[in-house]
């Protein structure tokens, strides 16, 4: 079974702007393939901001689609993290 951490990332006024994504693969956190993603679905850097809240997958897809994301572009990115996990 995959296990999957959703970090919601807000701007200033505390309004969701990005989602950090992991894979949780093995013991160690480090090796966890990650990526970073605005709510429009654009990938960007991962960085090392401090997480607003950690969300559920069907809350932290809600505010990317809410973003402009689409369930499409949404299992694109986690099947890229499948695959770096290989």
């Amino acid at each position: 079974m995959e296990r999957w951490t959703f970090l919601i990332l807000a701007d200033e006024q505390g309004d969701p702007e990005q989602i950090r994504i992991f894979l949780r693969r093995g013991d160690d956190p480090d090796a966890w393939p990650c990526l970073q993603v605005a709510l429009d679905g654009t990938e960007v850097a991962v960085d090392t901001v401090q997480k607003d809240y950690e969300a559920p997958e069907w809350k932290a897809l809600e505010l990317f689609t809410a973003g402009g994301g689409s369930p499409q572009r949404w299992e694109e990115l986690k099947d890229k993290l499948r695959a770096q996990a290989v």
